[in-house]
C-alpha cells in the first residue's frame, strides 16, 4: 500500500480531502494498468534477485560469503517471489510447481513412451537446503538449483509479460492468495527450512492489497462502506502480522476469523459490485471450489460435482436415494450377505471400527482399514493407494474382489432386475436408459452420487470459525494453532478438508511415506510390509518414492474412526500423536530413507498433544448423513433373498 500513496490517493484520503475523484481513477482500465505495472516490476525484481542469489551461491562455494549472508539473499529472493505469487500462480500453477516454488518432493511426468521423474527444483527446495543441517555439504545442489532458477526466470519473465490481464483474474487471484497465505504460508509448508512464514505472509498480503488498491475508487463509487472495510481489513491484517511475528505463538485461528475470512468475503462482494464477470458465469464445466463461497470453511466451499464426476450440474435426488438403498443392500454381493455398509457404518462415520475390515467369509480380513466416506469425494484419487481416479468406479474394485463382493456387474444387474421396486427406481432415476436402466453404469453412478452426497463441514470448529457460534474450547483453539503451526500437521492435512487435497486449487492429492509400523512393538519395530502406491501396477507409480506411500486421509470425524492408519495399528489418538511426535517410522528406528515427514521429531509437550487432540475432536460432524433405508426392496420370485439383512451381516 505504501508505494501506492505516490500513485493514487487511497480511499481514506479521497474521502477526507474531497468528494471529487479524478476521472482516471474511475477508469477500470487504469486499475488494470496499475496491476500490470506491478506485475511487470515484480517479475523484474525477482529476476534480478535470482541473479544475486546465483552470485551469492558462487561466493559461498569459494568461502567468500558467509552462510548468514547467503540465507539473507535467499530470503530476499523469496520475498520478491511472494510479491508476484498471487498472479503467477493464477496464470500458471504448474509452472510454479515445477520450476519456481514446488515442494521438495519428486514429481512424475507421465510421458510416451516412458515416465519421467522430475527432481524437485525452485525456491522451496532451496529453502530446505540453505537452512538445512549442512548447507556446505549441499553446496553443489544449491548452486545448481540457483542457476537453474535464474535461467528459467529469464524465459518465464518474457512469457508472463505477454499474458493479458483481465479484471476477473485480479480478483480471483487475490482471493486464492488469501487462502494460500493461510493454508500454505502460515503453516510453514512454503518455508520448510527458514520458517520465514510470517514475513512472507505479510509480503504476499501486501502485494494483494496493492493490486486491489487501484480498484478502491471504483468500489467506493458503488459502495463506500465496502471500500472502507476492505482497506481497513488489509491494514489490520498487516499490522497483526507485524506485531505477532513468532511462528510458534502466532494465533492463526483469530487471524483467520478476524481478517482473512472477512477479507475473502468482502473481495467477493467487491467483485460483484463492480459487475466483473465471475467464474460461474464464464464456464459450463464444474470447477473445484465454489467461487461464491464466503470463506474457506463455508459448507459448500468445495464442489462435489467436480470431484465426483457423476454427471450434471448438481447431485440428482433420485439417484442419491437409489444409491443409498444400494449402499445398504447386501444383494450386490455374491452371497447376499455383504453390503457397502458392512465396512462403512454410518454410526462410525462410515468406518467399521476394525483394524482391517472383514472379508466376505466373515473370518479373514482384507488388506487394509476402512477409511471414512464422509468428504471422501474431495479427492483426485480413491483408496489408500489412490489407484482409482473416479469416485463411481470404486464399486468395481469391491465387486470384483474375491475377498469382498466376489461378483460382477452382470450378476448384480440380473439380480436387481428381479425386483419390481428396483426396476421402478432405476427407471425413474435413469429415464434416458429405458430398458437398459439397470447396468454397470447406473449402479456405479447411483452409488457414486450417494457417496458424493456425504459432505460435512458443519462441525463445532466450522461453526466457530464462520462466526456462527461464540463458544469454542480454549484447549481446542490452542490445538488448532499447534496443528496449523508448530506441529506442522497442516502441511500434510491441508485446510479445509484436513486431508492431502492441496490448496488453493484443490486439484492435487498428496500421499506420504511416514513409516507406519506393522505392530506396536517398540523394542523391535518393523515397517508394515504393505507397499502402498508402488504396488498399483501403473508405470507412473513405480518410482521409488511411492514405495510405502499412502493417501493422506482426512482427520475430520477422527474421533469416530478408530483404529487408525491403513493397517489400523493405532487404537487411540494419543498413540497417533506419539508416533508423529517421535518422528514417524524413522523416529522409531525403522530404516526408511525416503520418509516424507518434514521433521525429525516434534518435541511436543503432553499438554500440546492433548490440545491437538481436543481440536481434532471438534471436527466431528455426521449431521444428516447417517439415515438408513427403512426397508430393502422385495424380490417377488426369490423369497429367500427377502431375508437378507439391511446393511449386511458384518
Amino acid at each position: 500500500m505504501k508505494k501506492l500513496f505516490f500513485i493514487i490517493p487511497t480511499f481514506a484520503l479521497l474521502a477526507s480531502v474531497s468528494n471529487w475523484t479524478p476521472f482516471s481513477l474511475l477508469d477500470p482500465q487504469h486499475a488494470l494498468e496499475l496491476v500490470s505495472n506491478q506485475y511487470k516490476s515484480g517479475l523484474e525484481e525477482l529476476y534480478q534477485n535470482s541473479a544475486q542469489l546465483t552470485q551469492a551461491c558462487a561466493q559461498f562455494k569459494t568461502n567468500t560469503l558467509s552462510l548468514e549472508q547467503l540465507q539473507k539473499i535467499h530470503l530476499e529472493t523469496r520475498l520478491s517471489f511472494k510479491k508476484i505469487e498471487f498472479l503467477i500462480e493464477y496464470n500458471d500453477r504448474e509452472l510454479v510447481k515445477k520450476s519456481l516454488n514446488g515442494p521438495p518432493l519428486p514429481t512424475l511426468m507421465p510421458n510416451i513412451p516412458k515416465v519421467v521423474v522430475l527432481e524437485p527444483v525452485g525456491l522451496q527446495v532451496l529453502d530446505d537446503l540453505i537452512f538445512g543441517d549442512d548447507p556446505k555439504a549441499e553446496i553443489e545442489a544449491i548452486d545448481s538449483l540457483a542457476n537453474l532458477l535464474h535461467t528459467d526466470l529469464q524465459k518465464i519473465k518474457a512469457y508472463q509479460l505477454s499474458v493479458p490481464l483481465q479484471h476477473r483474474f485480479v480478483f480471483e487471484a487475490a482471493r486464492q492468495e488469501i487462502n494460500r497465505i493461510f493454508a500454505l504460508g502460515l503453516t510453514g509448508f512454503d518455508t520448510p527450512g527458514s520458517a520465514n512464514a510470517i514475513p512472507e505472509a505479510k509480503t504476499a498480503l501486501g502485494a494483494v492489497e496493492q493490486a486491489i488498491a487501484g480498484y478502491l475508487p471504483l468500489i467506493n463509487e458503488k459502495n463506500a462502506a465496502l471500500a472502507a472495510e476492505i482497506e481497513s481489513l488489509f491494514e489490520g491484517a498487516k499490522i497483526y502480522l507485524s506485531k505477532n511475528n513468532d511462528f510458534e505463538r502466532f494465533d492463526r485461528l483469530q487471524y483467520l476469523k478476524n481478517f482473512l475470512n472477512p477479507l475473502y468475503k468482502k473481495l467477493y462482494e467487491a467483485h460483484r459490485a463492480l459487475g466483473i464477470e465471475r467464474p460461474e458465469e464464464t464456464t459450463n464445466r464444474a470447477i473445484a471450489f465454489n467461487y461464491n463461497a464466503e470463506n474457506l470453511f463455508a459448507p459448500h466451499f468445495l464442489n462435489p460435482i467436480f470431484y465426483g464426476n457423476v454427471g450434471g450440474d448438481a447431485l440428482d435426488a433420485k439417484k442419491v436415494e437409489l444409491g443409498r438403498l444400494l449402499f445398504f443392500d447386501p444383494i450386490l454381493s455374491s452371497k447376499n450377505t455383504m453390503a457397502c455398509a458392512s465396512c462403512h457404518q454410518p454410526e462410525k462415520a462410515f468406518t467399521d471400527g476394525l483394524a482391517r475390515s472383514k472379508a466376505s467369509d466373515g473370518v479373514h480380513t482384507i488388506l487394509r482399514n476402512a477409511p471414512t466416506l464422509i468428504n471422501s469425494v474431495f479427492s483426485k484419487g480413491y483408496f489408500y493407494d489412490l489407484r482409482e481416479p473416479r469416485l463411481d468406479r470404486q464399486i468395481k474394485h469391491v465387486a470384483l474382489s474375491p475377498d469382498e463382493f466376489n461378483t460382477d456387474f452382470f450378476e448384480m444387474s440380473e439380480k436387481l432386475a428381479q425386483s419390481q421396486t428396483y426396476r421402478q427406481l432405476f427407471a425413474e432415476a435413469f429415464p434416458d436408459l429405458k430398458e437398459k436402466a439397470i447396468g454397470q453404469w447406473s449402479i456405479s453412478n447411483a452409488l457414486g452420487q450417494y457417496v458424493a452426497s456425504l459432505v460435512a463441514f458443519n462441525s463445532p470448529f466450522d461453526q466457530y470459525v464462520r462466526g456462527e457460534r461464540k463458544d469454542y474450547p480454549v484447549a481446542a483453539a490452542r490445538g488448532f494453532n499447534l496443528f496449523m503451526g508448530k506441529a506442522v500437521c497442516g502441511t500434510c492435512h491441508f485446510a479445509p478438508t484436513f486431508s492431502g487435497l492441496v490448496p488453493p486449487h484443490y486439484q492435487d492429492m498428496e500421499s506420504e511415506v511416514i513409516g507406519v509400523p506393522a505392530s506396536k512393538d517398540k523394542k523391535d519395530p518393523q515397517l508394515d510390509p504393505d507397499p502402498g502406491r508402488v504396488a498399483n501396477g501403473k508405470p507412473e507409480e513405480q518410482a521409488y518414492f511411492y514405495q510405502y506411500s499412502f493417501k493422506t486421509v482426512t482427520v475430520r470425524n477422527i474421533a469416530l474412526t478408530a483404529p487408525y492408519m491403513h493397517n489400523g495399528v493405532f487404537d487411540t489418538l494419543e498413540e497417533i500423536m506419539d508416533f508423529y511426535n517421535k518422528g514417524g517410522g524413522q523416529g522409531l528406528g525403522i530404516n526408511i530413507p525416503h520418509q516424507t515427514l518434514p521433521f525429525d521429531n516434534l518435541q511436543l509437550k503432553k499438554r500440546e498433544i492433548n490440545d491437538i487432540i481436543a481440536f481434532m475432536q471438534t471436527l466431528t460432524d455426521t449431521t444428516g448423513l447417517t439415515r438408513k433405508p427403512v426397508a430393502l426392496p422385495k424380490f417377488e420370485t426369490q423369497p429367500e433373498w427377502n431375508r437378507r439383512t439391511l446393511g449386511g451381516e458384518y
